[in-house]
């Protein structure tokens, strides 16, 4: 039985605070510039403020009797088992690319699943650079900066605004030869990568997105803050590299997409 709305409502709420808890910290150190950067065994990027980020989401987690003893994953320091129902799933920087170079479309992500069904109930983004939290949960609404927001209307799939994925990580997902499906799908085809496009999508700014080769914490509060918006996410594993594709967006255009990139 999955938890009800008032809990969610609740979990939500410590979702977006938690992914607020290191906010002023991440966008300091972006400014600043002085942290180490590392390259990981999947070719990613790490900072010590990776680290740093993901302790205080943690804690923030932990600082509640709410859904105490839940599991907890993220991507640096892997995963704490608890409660075998449910697990808070933990991106402290998606982006790390952009934020060592201090652009600003880097983002702390939580998200609440439901181990029993894997569905993720709850999800929250914040983006320290430009002052964003996008949050949502099952039969709630999805939010910006507490204002509701929708994904677009659009339906003409050559009009309409798409982002992908580097062609680094097609190769890595084995999706090279959709590469240049999609670009001549449309006339305007971005690469702004990470979850920034995800939630450009759910406020109706990209009308579609199609990420190859996605852990679950990059995508997770995606799920469920698109679809809450009126979208469609799907998710396809892929058993290569990080393990999964997502496509995301309005669904008349994610209908089309589907089609075209073979989900």
């Amino acid at each position: 039985m999955g938890v009800k709305q008032v809990d969610l409502e609740r979990a939500a709420d410590l979702a977006r605070r938690a992914a607020e808890a290191p906010s002023a910290m991440i966008a300091e150190a972006a400014r600043a510039q002085s942290f180490n950067v590392e390259i990981k065994s999947d070719g990613s990027l790490l900072t010590e403020t990776d680290a740093e980020a993901e302790r205080l989401v943690r804690a923030c987690l932990r600082d509640v009797e709410f859904l105490e003893g839940a599991a907890i994953i993220g991507e640096e320091e892997g995963e704490e088992t608890g409660d075998a129902h449910w697990r808070w799933i933990i991106d402290p920087i998606d982006g790390t690319s952009p934020f060592s170079r201090d652009i600003p479309t880097y983002s702390t992500l939580v998200a609440l699943q439901d181990l029993e069904n894997g569905e993720i109930l709850v999800g929250a983004a914040h983006l320290p650079g430009l002052n964003e939290t996008y949050w949502a949960c099952r039969g709630g609404g999805a939010f910006r900066n507490g204002n509701p927001i929708r994904v677009s209307g659009r339906s003409d799939l050559y009009e309409a605004m798409l982002s992908t994925g580097t062609p680094y990580q097609y190769r890595q997902s084995g999706n090279e030869h959709l590469y240049p499906r999609l670009f001549d799908a449309a006339k305007d085809v971005r690469a702004f990568g990470d979850v920034f496009p995800h939630m450009a999508a759910a406020r109706g700014a990209v009308d579609g997105v199609f990420d190859p080769d996605l852990s679950l914490w990059d995508f997770a509060p995606s799920k469920v803050i698109v679809e809450e918006a009126g979208g469609v996410c799907l998710v396809r594993e892929t058993g290569r590299g990080r393990g999964n594709d997502v496509l995301l967006g309005t669904p008349a255009i994610v209908e089309q997409l589907a089609e075209l990139l073979e989900f």
